[in-house]
């Protein structure tokens, strides 16, 4: 089969969207897009069926023979947007939080989401440009600090919507992100313990340190500054101790 088809050669594929249903879904890189309709930045999430979860699809939904003819074929993509923000504290001193918060922190695994909701209530998230008015700059750390969440994965349903046009066309909607490893029956320690590294280098590098779980939120000290010591007697040594 050659890999450019020319323009007389061309032919328009029906795609078939994923069925409803829960499946599990490895997030591509984020995008942060103007949406110019109403004026404000949002995060665009393109997420994709795992292995596993396309070999379900078509062991549960085979094409038919007419399908097959006329050359349709399964889509295994969809997309989830968000806002920007993280979340805000409310009258009472209690956390609200939002779609982008929930989405990031299903991505970590039920293991992980509460230390990265503890994380992000003490104040973190991206790194900041020197420059704070310096928007530009800002949002390219943004989405270089977003795909930390890149190769991911999450749970989360499909539904199907008709186009808001009335022009009759159906579309899969995702909604609901889901930790993997909070379904019953279904911890899967090992992609816990791949969101927790995940996490522990985002945070060590969106906070420039060496940071843990447990420290989330605090500052320690800089690999840079040596360590002060001290002689037997409780001087502080200055230089490189004698042995």
């Amino acid at each position: 089969m050659p890999l450019m088809r020319r323009a007389n050669e061309s032919m328009q594929s029906e795609w078939r969207n994923i069925p409803e249903g829960v499946f599990e879904f490895e997030i591509g890189k984020p995008e942060v897009k103007l949406n110019e309709r109403f004026g404000n930045y949002q995060v665009r999430f393109p997420l994709s069926l795992t292995e596993k979860e396309k070999a379900r699809v078509m062991a549960e939904n085979p094409m038919t023979l007419t399908e097959a003819k006329e050359g349709v074929q399964q889509s295994w993509r969809v997309s989830y947007t968000t806002g920007l923000s993280l979340g805000y504290m409310d009258n009472t001193g209690q956390y609200k939080s939002t779609k982008l918060t929930d989405m990031m922190a299903a991505a970590f695994g039920h293991a992980n989401s509460k230390a990265f909701r503890q994380w992000i209530v003490k104040g973190g998230g991206p790194p900041r440009p020197e420059d704070k008015n310096d928007q530009m700059a800002e949002l390219e750390l943004i989405e270089e600090w977003l795909g930390w969440l890149e190769g991911l994965e999450l749970i989360g349903s499909i539904r199907h919507a008709e186009d808001s046009s009335g022009n009759g066309k159906m579309w899969a909607r995702f909604g609901g992100p889901m930790a993997k490893g909070s379904l019953p029956g279904q911890r899967d320690e090992e992609y816990q313990a791949f969101g927790r590294g995940k996490l522990r280098a985002m945070i060590a590098a969106a906070e420039g340190t060496e940071a843990t779980l447990t420290t989330a939120g605090r500052q320690p000290v800089p690999d840079d500054k040596p360590a002060e010591r001290f002689t037997a007697e409780g001087e502080e040594v200055d230089g490189e101790l004698p042995f």
